[in-house]
């Protein structure tokens, strides 16, 4: 469907106090339409009318009159760059929004960045793995000696039971 055949019938169900209905089709506009910043304030408002100041943060963040409450209540919800880029949703290029929102998206991805200490992208905004402790590499091994053991106990025990079942069947038959 158009989108402005979309946005039509997104009017008619905020008229008729349909938000959640406005809201899911307004979601599936921002996600066909990343890059359109009106879609997002949009989305922002309904959100904004159900007193949900996270989520009107979140779809407004980009804006240019963005409500710095609705941002701070977006952050304390999604912590940490990582959490930020993926509840964002951002899929194409930071310039495609204008300049004001190019330079939020990229302070946003340069953060990840330097928390990742590597390139991130925003298809896959993901935090580094945690580093590997002497810690974690001692129980790894511990772990592998348990296994070995344990193997090697329940096929002793295994050969233990063929053995006494064989002489048992030997003394019958004999």
């Amino acid at each position: 469907m158009p989108v402005d055949q979309t946005l039509t019938k997104v009017a008619a169900d905020l008229a008729a106090g349909r938000t959640t209905l406005a809201r899911q089709r307004l979601r599936g506009l921002v996600a066909s339409f990343p890059d359109r910043l009106d879609l997002r304030e949009q989305l922002a408002h309904t959100y904004r009318h159900d007193g949900d100041l996270a989520q009107a943060g979140r779809w407004s963040y980009l804006s240019p009159d963005r409500d710095e409450r609705e941002v701070a209540a977006f952050e304390r919800t999604y912590r940490g760059p990582f959490a930020q880029m993926k509840a964002l949703a951002w899929r194409t290029g930071e310039d495609s929004a204008g300049p004001q929102a190019a330079a939020r998206l990229r302070g946003l991805r340069e953060q990840a960045e330097e928390l990742a200490g590597a390139a991130v992208s925003w298809q896959h905004p993901h935090p580094p793995p945690p580093p590997v402790t002497w810690g974690g590499r001692i129980a790894g091994w511990v772990g592998v000696v348990l296994v070995v053991v344990l193997t090697g106990l329940v096929l002793a025990g295994l050969g233990w039971l063929a053995v006494t079942g064989a002489r048992l069947v030997w003394g019958r038959v004999s």
